[in-house]
């Protein structure tokens, strides 16, 4: 009868004579009422339930017609399904920030036996675009009854809103198999603008809205270090990529375009140009210019579009930010490990020291557009969230900013841009010239991912726009050769690294929360979880070869170390030792004599390098693979005798094996690319992360030792697209 109802949801919805009935139009007469007039939404708050309000109606938007209504029916066949709706959360400004920024979970990942059908028909019912859901109920309940409907979303297209004001959409299109994945395992990056000041600036909300690059062949690194970044004009996002066997790269994606493209970035390593992993990017205010921190720990400087790199006399440090005069500005001292300052690059890369004395654990998030006043987070050694506040860069006088604890807060347009350690981001009205925060504080999305130590994968242009990775929980399982899963733990979680003890009847794995990042001890028997640290930046932890204690990478003072705990013991953990070269715990050595790890710069034309920790991980440390090319992911045979790691000494990453002393020739195990080893129980077998045909998989070596080192076989066994890699070390 050509009403448009408003608030379809299972209150609303009758049951008589074996019918449905919707009941409760009072919405839909008030709506028509105010035809013309706006004070429906004037409060801030469009009206109907949240659960099952649909993007355009959420967003109070005036143009609304029966497929918000559509989209409402979708949420209560997704809650009949599955049992709760496609969004939950604690208020409704939560909720509806996931409407606005998240795809709802897949009914089949909830419940298997929902056809696909059916699925198909709540996926079109639940699409961002009223555009893209079903014109009519009466063709939704045709595609319910038509054997074989299949919904344009049933392979994972680009879901996308309107993009902002003079850019042109990308493309919706199917899912491309493509070779390079988001960082932080993100199956999307959100990028949302603009903030606009108004006449009630407190109720302002994003106003537009685009989901990029969800269609992955392999999951992203996991890094604590920062992910992403946009350019000035808010037009493009760079963010941190990976191959098919776990190389990270840099990607560009326009958001005016239909595909990222690969940043070419290169540095003179001594010996020849040399490609690096790249992280804590930061882009000059003409964009011009890309400042990255190198996996090797130096800062580099690199045309916008790509090329050789030059060294900056900088120390490494995901803070480190322009001003409005291009000038560069650090909180991480000196190349001599100094601190108590701030370091200032001007023209011509001439290096200054500023507030010495004056600046203690401040790290820097901005600096404002008068180029004299820097938001500062007032960091605690090994925790998540912390105080924020105001530096005068030529006075060092401080002001405080927020009330609330969080992990990063960053200026846009007219507001504070903040995420709270639980993943929520925050935007209040704030006002630079007065420094203060001029309004409340609202919701504009939640499950942002952080890293558990004091990093938010967030960046904010001058223009207002806003560009995340969500967090995207993961599935703990077992793999049998075949291919086939089965969990391991019912709840998903951001699992990072997990590590059998010796006797298979443990995992240990580490996982952030809005406390921190600490390692867990699961007993596989009994399914539980245990707290085995309690540094709020515990991880990589890694089991000794009798089992009994755990030893752990950890950055609580201030400087990488390997940590020794028993775990269910109230003991505090024993330091073994720290280095700022250090890249994770590592794995020990049969024996017990030290652990094999990473390490960076162990000589002069190296980058990241395969090193012993020796003295039975108390140090020091001796080179095992130093060349000028990476080494990484290192493994050892359990016989202790063979060293297995990666290195792109051919030009692509590849798996090698060695003798395990610095003496012996060197045998190539994969081939067309390979990351991720990891010997079999009997040493007869190496795993890897391969490429075969294209499609990243798990393949297996066979190997023999005797007379030498060999590979007599390999053979492909299942698809490890959706497994979450780490670098430098393995992630399963």
């Amino acid at each position: 009868h050509g009403v448009i109802h408003r608030d379809i949801k299972p209150e609303n919805i009758l049951l008589h004579g074996g019918h449905a009935m919707v009941a409760d139009f009072g919405i839909a007469f008030a709506a028509v009422r105010s035809e013309g007039d706006t004070r429906l939404t004037e409060t801030g708050m469009s009206p109907g339930t949240p659960n099952y309000m649909s993007p355009e109606q959420a967003m109070g938007g005036r143009d609304i017609d029966a497929r918000a209504d559509i989209y409402a029916l979708g949420c209560v066949l997704y809650e009949m399904l599955s049992g709760e709706p496609p969004f939950t959360g604690p208020t409704p400004q939560a909720i509806i920030a996931r409407v606005m920024t998240e795809q709802p979970r897949a009914l089949a990942l909830q419940r298997p036996t929902v056809p696909p059908q059916i699925d198909a028909v709540v996926r079109t019912a639940l699409q961002k675009l009223p555009a893209d859901r079903f014109a009519t109920a009466g063709q939704m309940i045709e595609a319910l009854v038509r054997p074989g409907y299949a919904s344009l979303t049933t392979e994972q297209p680009l879901p996308q809103a309107a993009p902002p004001p003079g850019m042109r959409a990308a493309p919706v299109r199917r899912r491309t198999m493509l070779p390079w994945g988001l960082a932080a395992a993100a199956c999307a990056l959100a990028v949302f603008g603009w903030f606009r000041p108004r006449a009630n600036a407190a109720d302002a909300v994003p106003s537009r809205l685009a989901m990029l690059t969800p269609s992955l062949t392999s999951s992203g690194i996991t890094s604590l270090q920062r992910q992403l970044t946009l350019t000035p004009d808010g037009r493009s996002v760079i963010f941190t990529s990976i191959g098919p066997q776990g190389a990270a790269q840099l990607s560009r994606q326009d958001l005016d375009a239909a595909e990222p493209r690969i940043i070419p970035t290169r540095i003179d390593a001594g010996s020849g140009a040399k490609e690096y992993g790249l992280s804590n990017f930061v882009v000059s205010w003409d964009g011009r210019w890309l400042v990255a921190q190198a996996l090797n720990g130096q800062v580099l400087r690199f045309p916008i579009e790509g090329g050789t790199g030059v060294r900056l006399p900088l120390q490494q440090s995901a803070f480190a930010v322009f001003d409005a005069n291009g000038h560069l500005w650090s909180d991480a001292g000196s190349e001599r490990g100094e601190a108590g300052y701030f370091l200032h690059l001007g023209a011509g890369d001439s290096l200054s020291r500023e507030l010495t004395g004056r600046v203690g654990q401040d790290q820097l998030m901005q600096v404002l557009p008068d180029g004299r006043t820097a938001i500062a987070m007032v960091r605690q050694t090994g925790t998540a969230s912390s105080p924020s506040h105001l530096i005068d860069l030529v006075t060092g006088d401080t002001l405080p900013l927020m009330a609330n604890l969080a992990v990063e807060v960053k200026y846009t347009s007219g507001y504070l841009v903040s995420v709270l350690g639980d993943g929520t981001m925050l935007a209040a009205p704030f006002d630079p010239k007065q420094r203060r925060i001029t309004g409340s504080a609202v919701t504009v999305a939640t499950g942002v991912s952080t890293t558990g130590s004091g990093v938010a994968q967030i960046a904010v242009a001058p223009n207002g726009t806003v560009a995340y990775i969500p967090e995207e929980p993961r599935s703990l399982v077992f793999v049998d050769r075949s291919g086939g899963v089965r969990p391991v733990l019912a709840e998903r979680y951001n699992y990072h690294a997990p590590m059998f003890s010796p006797d298979g009847r443990r995992i240990a794995i580490d996982m952030s929360d809005i406390e921190g990042r600490d390692v867990r001890v699961l007993s596989i028997g009994e399914r539980n979880l245990t707290r085995a640290t309690f540094d709020r930046d515990g991880h990589d932890a890694t089991w000794t070869p009798d089992g009994r204690f755990l030893t752990y990478t950890s950055l609580k003072t201030g400087k990488l170390g390997i940590y020794r705990t028993r775990p269910g013991r109230a003991e505090p953990a024993d330091l073994l030792m720290e280095s700022e070269s250090l890249g994770f715990s590592g794995y020990w050595l049969p024996d017990g004599r030290g652990l094999v790890t990473v390490a960076s710069s162990l000589n002069p034309e190296s980058g990241l390098d395969i090193a012993l920790v020796t003295n039975g991980g108390r140090g020091p440390m001796e080179p095992l693979a130093a060349s000028r090319f990476t080494e990484t992911h290192p493994a050892v045979s359990p016989d202790g005798r063979w060293l297995a790691y990666v290195s792109d000494q051919s030009g692509d990453s590849e798996v090698y094996v060695r003798p395990l002393g610095l003496d012996g020739d060197l045998v190539q195990v994969s081939r067309g690319g390979g990351g991720e080893p990891l010997w079999s129980p009997d040493g007869r077998e190496l795993f890897y992360r391969g490429e075969v045909d294209g499609e990243p998989r798990m393949v297996v070596a066979s190997v023999q030792t005797a007379p030498a080192f060999s590979v007599t076989a390999r053979r492909p066994l299942f698809s490890v697209a959706d497994m979450v890699t780490a670098t430098p070390h393995r992630n399963y």
